[in-house]
């Protein structure tokens, strides 16, 4: 043949020849005449064959030229030609080749192969070119549509005609085409040409869909790689698809398992594990997309190939360190892969154990990555690690302990992960099924003292320190020793006959023990030869010997190339480290189990204690060959030993993770709350002790607004305690409700509260049994046998909670609750009583009566046997002072009697009573016992000692039995007999407008029945009806419950002598029995609430007990919300209690004002700083309320900025005592809130203009520290620099000046280059202020001292008498102390707030006078208690109080607290009206001078009260 084809690296190449008898293209012809052509071809081809392709090239090269041009029809018959020629041209080959020598018609062979290749790839590349252009139909359509696009024509479909290309080529390149080439070896072009057709189509995204398609590809791409050199190639070009080409990842994944696994064409995954380790980290950082697909590509490869990807595994660890955390994850799920599937089988070598140690080590390091999401993916391959059981068991201490310190990472998704894992490690764990540690602690304990009565007196080991022999000495010899060690290795593999007979012989008698010493003279005299010949023998002699066979360091693949290490160098390392081991002295005998990693497949430890010998096999990884079976009792001693102490050290650090989970089921994160919930289920069900705090703490998450949250905390208590598994149904009845039982034991209120929503979701959702009901009542009973008093009345408590959701379970069995909880039972145990009042309160809907639903509400006749019951209980109970729970058996007795009775008024009168007949019989028995003990008692003493005495619980009693009537009272009235009222009256009018349908449309005809109709239609007939009612209720409340002529009215007089007299009543609980009585009738009546509010203060005040105060700060709370214009007064002194030095007390206090400042029942004021104060608290419950406060509160508009400038001011007022620091933490809290540029700009100016007003040095800091907390905008830095005047003169202050410099320096960030300049120039000028005040304070400090000094010379005592006038003109001095010792001779009455009001100013003492004449000192006022909104600046005021408006003396802290309580003025704040102190009691008598009218008489002067 006259012309060799080229193949071209691209089309117009073949127009022009580049050398001699090279091919060249004649003539292109147009797309009009490329169909004629075509079909010339056509008949050419069933004449010429495939050699036709030589001739016609230029008619398809034509086609390809006009391929958009050319009709469809014309180019799948070009196609169709093509494949044929391929065809006959594969099997045309395939007889020639088969020849052992070419045909002379080589040549023609080659060109015609080269062309028909060229044309097919060509052709195939144009037609999925055209294949992935987005059409119409896809770009409507989305990506479905793309598909059907491909189907050109009727029969005729791409992705089918694509698949039999491949095929064909594939065909084609499987016969020995290399020999048409000379010399026979296929040139790089045309393998070029096919591969480069292959990646082609790869780039696809549909290439994944067709399995046929795919398989064929990665064929040839593999045949391409194992017969045609293109493995380099092909290893760069996967890199470069998988970075532009995302779905790349799978395919070309399974296509490299395709060709390493058929073809066995192994290199290819080190070559693209090379090239992926040769990419630049930083540019790996900056190509997130490309770095995403190479990390996937690595993990999905492990999966499939992880022994061939193990080889090469070090050239991906430096990405280990790099900026990129996307490959850092890749990395570390490869290794995972590798460990699991290679590194975890039994019967690992050395070798493969230390490249899983070394892996291991890399994911331990990367527990604590500086990315979370590398943290994440590490702990991930740890948790798969775990599942497959492939962690080693000594490891999985180190591991339990970094995952410890994950559960409190800064991210969600590694403490997710982290949980998960402990969870994990709890399920899968080697050692038990159950894991109490108290337990295990005490087996261990007496399995130590066994082992220690069975182990024999042991010799003295071989140890480095007995001989002297150190690792200085060993390093010393070293060198010498390796020369010798290779002139022995190699003289024995030479001269091997004369080694034999130069063996050194060990005489039978010898010992392990004298040949090791014999080893070391040798040493130690540098006989290096002999001793290695010593060695030699003594291996042979006792091969088992573990110190006589050491074992190296070994190679692992994490080191570099395996080539290196041959077996010359592994004899040479395993003698030195031999001698190493002989001569520094090691154990001659391991323990029996010698491997660390030979792991126990125990499941109990009642198999050890009952001598059953343990199983050796060992977990993943574990060595089998070298430890041997358990072939005595001490050795199983031994192995039960070391299997508990793992055991104990596994169940301590679960343990140790509980507190910290516990705190992860109150965080904000759904993933903490889901997992920790998960991870306390499966402690529960191992057996971990502490689990039970995690199992309670979870219960309160049922009211959780997160459904996902709360159907998860059902799911875990369904799972404990409802689904016991084996036995009949009675026994898993049994079950359950022992399970239930056990809920309520030791169970706080809380807790208790959030059991019973539990149940009534378990109710509702028909989980709990009929028979477990059935099982409850029968323990109720106690008819279930060997029932206890406690797990009867958890019984109780059960049957009430579940009867909260099915009423019918208690209002069936009512003579049962009343027979066995009201009967004897309950006069015995008080609680079982109230426990029943509970149950039997069930049987109504806790809720408010339905006005409109017409039912009558559910009650019992008075007589019946609950109420007679429970009056004989509480009757006889009261003078029963043993038992302690009365007063709450008392309360619910009320609530039963007021919920369930008819008449509960007359019910409580009766046992009121009862109660005071009891306890003045208890008088009159005590007063007899004492006159006959001491008949020369004075009637005085007779008289006062039975009150003051064993009086004091029973009386207590009785005050918090009558208080809580008058509160129920109360409640009665204004809800449910208004509720039936409602009710009656809607009833009546429904039947009267049946009635009078009629003649109200006759009526509406007259004026007066017209007026009539329209005011029927409005409402307004029954709103006047409404108000009638609820009127009349409220003067029943006023006038007759607790101040009229009734039942509670008798027992006022005694309670309010109790409360005012604390030194005659001076018993706790009477205390506080008779404070909270006399707050709940305060409740009632505004009338006796005003009259008393001073003492209930006073009582606030004084009391030493902290219970009494926490409990009348929430009575006050209720009282607010009553009466808030009665206690407005008195606001001061409930923000006093925030300083209480109880912290339950300032907790109180602190819930309380939450509560009505965010219920607008507070105005919000300067006092407001006082809540401030909670912040720095140190109790972290007050201090996390505090802060909870503050974030509500600035949800309500403007509330936090319009106190901002007054709260700074009382803060960093040195009255005030708060600390600097404790200051700032809280300005830093409080700042955050002021997020909008106009308060920000605002506050700006109002915080310079207070500079002026400063009086200390520490003010002006704190103002500059509050500026520079917050935003500043553009427009702050001008209202700075326009207000500079107003600081300037304190720039002087180091501290102050470095907060307006880095306000400066914040502001240059955001600033634009104009507002640069701006913001330069005020810096200089701050500077020079700054500077100049510095020297002018120096220059002052030193002229005042030189001044001071020579006045003191001059004028000697002048200045003692100038300072004793100005101590005598301080104003009313005597005066003042006079006064105090009066006030100091009263009672301890706490005087009521001044009738001035807030805004006035006081008259001006001679004092003030005096001290006015010399140097005004200006103290910071505050007008925004008065107004919120006010912007006005500060106010100078003399005087040393400043803006407080007080009128006590700091000298006198009793006179301090009186002058706190002032007497409330009853003027109110209305626009002219007035209203005169009303005191239907007058002063009492005895009172003393100063005691203001209306006020208690002072409580050491009360008379004693007997109860009549």
């Amino acid at each position: 043949m006259s012309f060799e084809f080229v193949l071209p690296l691209h089309q117009k190449d073949l127009l022009q020849s580049s050398g001699t008898n090279q091919y060249v293209v004649e003539e292109v012809s147009p797309a009009r005449q490329v169909p004629d052509r075509v079909f010339g071809c056509k008949t050419a081809l069933r004449t010429e064959g495939p050699s036709m392709i030589l001739d016609h090239f230029d008619g398809f090269y034509s086609l390809l030229r006009h391929f958009n041009e050319v009709e469809q029809e014309t180019r799948e018959e070009a196609w169709e030609l093509l494949l044929k020629a391929q065809q006959q041209l594969t099997a045309n080959l395939s007889s020639t080749l088969d020849q052992p020598e070419v045909h002379n018609d080589t040549q023609r062979h080659l060109n015609t192969l080269k062309m028909l290749c060229y044309l097919l790839c060509q052709t195939a590349e144009a037609f999925e070119a055209e294949a992935c252009k987005p059409s119409i139909d896809t770009t409507v359509k989305g990506g479905r549509g793309r598909a059907k696009s491909k189907k050109l024509t009727a029969g005729w479909d791409w992705d089918e005609e694509k698949e039999r290309f491949l095929q064909g080529i594939l065909h084609l390149l499987q016969l020995e085409v290399w020999r048409l080439w000379d010399p026979p070896i296929v040139e790089e072009e045309f393998v070029n040409l096919v591969s480069c057709c292959c990646y082609k189509l790869l780039e696809n995204p549909s290439i994944g869909r067709s399995a046929g398609t795919k398989e064929a590809l990665f064929s040839l791409l593999g045949l391409l790689i194992k017969r045609y050199n293109h493995t380099l190639g092909a290893s760069l070009k996967i890199i470069q698809l998988l970075q532009h080409f995302e779905h790349l990842v799978s395919p070309m994944a399974q296509g490299v398992h395709t060709i390493v696994t058929q073809f066995g064409a192994k290199n290819i995954v080190s070559e693209i594990m090379r090239e992926i380790g040769s990419l630049d980290p930083r540019d790996l950082a900056r190509d997130n997309s490309g770095t995403r697909s190479y990390a996937a590509f690595l993990v999905e490869l492990a999966e499939k190939i992880p022994g061939f990807m193990l080889p090469s595994i070090s050239l991906l660890l430096c990405h280990l360190d790099g900026e990129s955390y996307t490959m850092r994850n890749g990395v570390l799920g490869v290794l995972g892969e590798i460990i699991i599937q290679v590194l975890s089988k039994d019967g690992l070598d050395k070798k493969a154990k230390n490249t899983r140690d070394q892996l291991l080590d890399k994911l331990e390091d990367h527990i604590h990555d500086i990315n979370a999401f590398s943290r994440s993916r590490v702990l991930q391959v740890w948790l798969h690690l775990c599942r497959e059981k492939a962690i080693p068991l000594p490891r999985q201490r180190s591991v339990m302990s970094l995952v410890l310190g994950r559960l409190q990472d800064k991210s969600s998704i590694v403490r997710k992960n982290a949980v998960q894992l402990l969870s994990e490690f709890l399920t899968s764990n080697p050692f038990a099924a159950k894991l109490p540690v108290d337990e295990l602690v005490t087996t261990l304990e007496k399995e130590k003292e066994k082992l220690k009565a069975m182990t024999p007196d042991e010799p003295q080991d071989i140890s480095g320190d007995v001989h002297g022999k150190t690792e200085e000495m060993w390093q010393a010899m070293e060198p010498e020793l390796v020369t010798a060690v290779k002139e022995y290795l190699e003289e024995a593999g030479e001269n091997e006959e004369e080694e034999e007979a130069s063996r050194v012989e060990i005489p039978e008698d010898a010992s392990v023990e004298s040949v090791v010493t014999s080893l070391r003279e040798l040493l130690d005299k540098s006989q290096h030869r002999q001793a290695l010949r010593l060695l030699q023998a003594a291996r042979d002699c006792w091969p088992d010997c573990q110190l006589l066979t050491a074992t190296p360091p070994v190679f692992s693949p994490l080191d570099g190339d395996e080539d290196d290490n041959d077996e010359s160098q592994d004899a040479e390392a395993q003698l030195l480290a031999t001698l190493k081991a002989v001569y520094l002295g090691e154990k001659l005998s391991e323990p029996v189990d010698s491997d660390p990693e030979e792991a126990l497949n125990l499941h109990n430890v009642g198999e050890l204690t009952g001598e059953t010998a343990p199983s050796s096999s060992g977990a993943a990884g574990g060595d089998t060959e070298t430890a041997g079976p358990v072939v005595n009792e001490l050795s199983k001693q031994q192995v039960l030993v070391k299997y508990l102490q793992d055991c104990v050290t596994f169940a301590n650090q679960i343990q140790t993770a509980v507190p910290i989970l516990c705190e992860l089921l109150s965080s904000k994160v759904n993933s903490d709350v889901l997992e920790a919930i998960e991870f306390f289920v499966r402690a529960h069900e191992f057996g971990v002790t502490s689990a039970v705090e995690g199992i309670r703490r979870m219960m309160v998450l049922v009211w959780s607004k997160e459904q996902g949250v709360k159907e998860a905390v059902v799911t875990a208590y369904k799972r404990l305690y409802l689904t016991p598994q084996g036995g009949t149904q009675r026994a898993r009845s049994l079950t359950v409700v022992k399970n239930l039982m056990a809920l309520t034991f030791c169970a706080s209120l809380g807790e208790l509260t959030s059991l019973e929503e539990l149940l009534a979701e378990f109710m509702r959702s028909k989980d709990i049994p009929a028979q477990a009901i059935q099982l409850l009542w029968e323990y109720f009973t106690k008819k279930h046998a060997n029932t206890a008093d406690e797990e009867s009345r958890a019984a109780l408590v059960i049957i009430g909670m579940v009867a909260g959701a099915d009423v019918n379970i208690a209002r069936s069995n009512v003579d049962v609750l009343v027979s066995e909880g009201l009967g004897p039972r309950g006069q015995e145990d008080f609680s079982l009583a109230r426990d029943t009042c509970l149950a039997l309160l069930k049987i109504v809907k806790a809720d408010k009566p339905k006005v409109l639903g017409g039912e009558e509400p559910f009650r019992f006749p008075a007589d019946h046997q609950i109420f007679t019951r429970l009056s004989t209980i509480l009757v006889t109970g009261i003078t029963d002072l043993k038992k302690n729970h009365w007063l709450p058996l008392a309360e619910q007795a009320i609530n039963t009697i007021y919920r369930l009775a008819e008449h509960p008024d007359r019910v409580c009168g009766d046992i009121t009573k009862g109660l005071a007949s009891a306890v003045l019989t208890t008088d009159q028995d005590q007063d007899k016992t004492a006159n006959a003990e001491d008949p020369s008692q004075s009637e005085q003493e007779a008289e006062s000692a039975p009150i003051t005495a064993c009086q004091a619980g029973v009386l207590s009693r009785f005050l918090a039995f009558a208080g809580h009537v008058a509160l129920a009272q109360l409640v009665h009235l204004d809800v449910m007999v208004s509720g039936e009222m409602k009710r009656r009256r809607n009833i009546q009018e429904k039947e009267k407008e049946k009635q009078t349908k009629g003649q109200k449309e006759a009526a509406k005809e007259s004026v007066s029945g017209e007026q009539a109709g329209i005011e029927d239609e409005m409402g307004l007939g029954a709103a006047a009806a409404e108000d009638a009612e609820a009127e009349y209720i409220r003067k029943i409340c006023e006038s007759e419950l607790v101040t009229g002529t009734n039942l509670l009215s008798a027992v006022r007089p005694l309670l309010v002598s109790v409360c005012s007299n604390p030194v005659k009543y001076s018993e706790p609980s009477l205390r506080a029995a008779s404070s909270l009585a006399l707050a709940k009738f305060m409740l009632v009546s505004s009338e006796f609430c005003e009259a008393h509010l001073q003492l209930l203060f006073t009582i606030l005040e004084k009391a030493p007990q902290p219970v009494i105060r926490a409990n009348i700060i929430i009575a006050l709370g209720d009282l607010t919300f009553r009466f808030p214009n009665l206690i407005e007064p008195w606001t001061p002194n409930l923000y006093a209690r925030l300083r209480d030095p109880s912290p339950h007390v300032r907790k109180n206090t602190l819930m309380v004002l939450t509560h009505l400042i965010l219920n607008d029942m507070v105005k919000v004021k300067g006092q407001i700083s006082e809540m401030a104060t909670c912040i720095v608290d140190s109790e972290d419950r007050i201090a996390s309320l505090a802060k909870l406060f503050f974030f509500e509160l600035s949800k309500k508009g403007n509330a936090i900025y319009n106190v901002m400038p007054d709260m700074i001011s009382r803060l960093s007022d040195p009255e005030c005592g708060m600390d600097q620091e404790q200051f700032k933490t809280i300005m830093r809290y409080v700042f955050a809130f002021i997020q909008k540029d106009r308060q920000a700009e605002s506050l700006v100016e109002k915080l310079c203009h207070r500079f002026r007003a400063t009086r200390t040095d520490r003010q002006p800091q704190d103002l500059a520290f509050c500026l520079g907390l917050l935003n500043m905008s553009e427009k702050c830095v001008r209202r700075l620099q326009e207000n500079f005047a107003c600081f300037a003169d304190k720039l002087h202050d180091a501290e102050v000046y470095a907060c307006f410099t880095s306000i400066l320096s914040k502001a240059k960030k955001f600033s634009k280059p104009e507002t640069k300049v701006m913001v330069e120039d005020f810096e200089q000028k701050l500077a020079e202020c700054h500077d100049k005040g510095v020297d002018d304070v120096a220059v002052a400090d030193k002229a005042s001292k030189a001044s001071a000094a020579a006045k003191a010379k001059e004028n000697g005592g002048r200045s003692v008498r100038k300072r004793n006038t100005k101590r005598r003109g301080r104003g009313k001095s005597s005066l003042d102390s006079d006064e105090e010792d009066d006030d100091n001779n009263q009672a301890p009455v706490t005087p009521a707030p001044s009738s001035r009001k807030p805004g006035q100013k006081g008259q001006q003492t001679t004092g003030q006078k005096t001290r006015g004449k010399g140097r005004r000192v200006r103290a910071v006022t505050f007008s925004s208690d008065e107004e919120e909104d006010s912007d006005e600046l500060f106010e100078a005021n003399s005087g040393e109080n400043g803006a407080k408006d007080s009128a006590f003396d700091s000298g006198n802290e009793k006179a301090h607290s009186d002058a706190e309580n002032k007497d409330p003025n009853p003027t109110p704040r209305g626009k002219g009206k007035t209203r005169k102190l009303h005191n239907p009691r007058g002063t009492p008598k005895g009172t003393p001078k100063g005691t203001p009218k209306g006020s208690p008489a002072p409580l050491s002067h009360h008379k004693q009260v007997h109860v009549t």
